[in-house]
């Protein structure tokens, strides 16, 4: 794809007609132009969004609510709210909740010679600890485990409406727990965005639901494919795996490896010409729509030396899995802190681990999403 060029058209399934930057630069290039390029479709002529979102129910319909689908300046009024709400707890100061959870979890497989870890601790850990960050009442965790199991499978567009009951479920609870008595906990994000204030400016209630939402899915589901894939890329190779037992202090690096390496988001959002313009080469027109294929860009050899290899000291790594610009994902240090906490615990809990058989593994066809359906695995002889 690289060889065509630095952007690549194609027709992607629902989306329709898609450029896609393919190299790091191009790619870069895209998630920092907001004078050229909208992630609003209205803010570029396109009224697709707004008619869909008529004939949806409106709990699934305030969802699109959330920041990641506003422009500036709106996206900079909800993220500096969502900004206050996360500065309230730190990332060190959490990291022991994530440790207990995750020892929890890895308690259930002791003398267990075998397990699938994607269903046993790789999906358990990120939403227990985004459950417990945001507040929920720890007897609701599993009812939202079942609600939004229906959407593993977001390519699927018969999956996708089997799960709106699910996801309407969600909302509901949401609006209802998240006001003043509702039974979330003080010390929580959800209280902390309901009382968040910049400027004078606070979240309706709408908002707040869908951001609630919003951190919800995404602390979730990217943290479980980046903790499922980095674990399958260590015991893939063997030799990395050695080198981070011997040397503990290596794991920072060694995250950053597993998001450059697995890139478990495949691409951004799509955003749109606002007007026409002669961009990377070519001409293209206003309304065009782009997205930024990291997993091209994060295995371009014009950035990355030996781009294929997985090596867990690689530095510099400038890979772009949380994206760039302003809209840079808000939840990177907690997704750096799981995936190094999930994988020194189960290193040092089980230390012969390895492959069940590769076999067994199969990637879901997922549209923008690099997930394992299992990981099979020998926790001991």
């Amino acid at each position: 794809m690289r060889e065509f060029g630095p952007v690549v058209p194609m027709k992607l399934p629902i989306v329709g007609r898609t450029y896609l930057a393919v190299t790091h630069d191009a790619c870069s290039a895209l998630l920092k132009d907001h004078e050229n390029f909208a992630r609003d479709p209205g803010n570029a002529g396109s009224r697709t969004q707004e008619r869909v979102l008529k004939y949806l129910p409106r709990t699934i319909g305030l969802l699109a609510l959330n920041m990641l689908g506003h422009d500036d300046p709106e996206h900079r009024r909800l993220r500096s709210l969502v900004d206050h709400a996360f500065q309230r707890r730190t990332i060190q100061s959490i990291r022991p909740m994530i440790s207990a959870i995750a020892d929890r979890l890895l308690d259930g497989l002791e003398g267990k010679h075998q397990a699938d870890l994607m269903e046993d601790f790789c999906r358990d850990l990120p939403l227990s600890v985004i459950c417990a960050m945001l507040g929920l009442p720890e007897k609701d965790h599993d009812r939202f485990k079942s609600w939004l199991g229906g959407l593993k499978d977001t390519a699927n567009i018969g999956a996708v409406i089997r799960a709106i009951p699910g996801v309407i479920r969600v909302v509901r609870y949401l609006r209802r727990t998240s006001r003043p008595g509702g039974g979330v906990l003080a010390d929580g994000l959800i209280a902390a965005l309901r009382d968040a204030e910049s400027d004078g400016q606070t979240l309706s209630e709408d908002e707040l639901v869908s951001m609630i939402f919003l951190l919800f899915g995404a602390g979730q589901e990217t943290t479980t494919h980046l903790i499922a894939g980095g674990l399958f890329a260590l015991l893939s190779h063997e030799d990395q795996l050695r080198r981070l037992k011997a040397d503990p202090n290596l794991m920072p690096m060694c995250v950053e490896e597993c998001l450059r390496y697995v890139s478990p988001v495949q691409m951004t959002k799509p955003r749109f010409a606002v007007q026409d313009i002669f961009w990377q080469e070519s001409r293209y027109r206003r309304g065009d729509m782009f997205a930024s294929f990291l997993a091209a860009a994060n295995c371009d050899p014009l950035k990355f030396e030996d781009a294929h290899r997985f090596d867990i000291s690689r530095h510099p790594n400038a890979h772009l899995s949380f994206g760039t610009g302003v809209h840079f994902c808000l939840g990177f240090q907690l997704a750096r802190a799981e995936a190094a906490i999930a994988i020194e615990r189960i290193i040092s809990r089980f230390p012969d681990i390895r492959l069940d058989g590769t076999e067994h593994l199969h990637w879901r066809k997922r549209l923008g999403i690099r997930t394992l359906e299992k990981l099979p695995v020998r926790l001991m002889d």
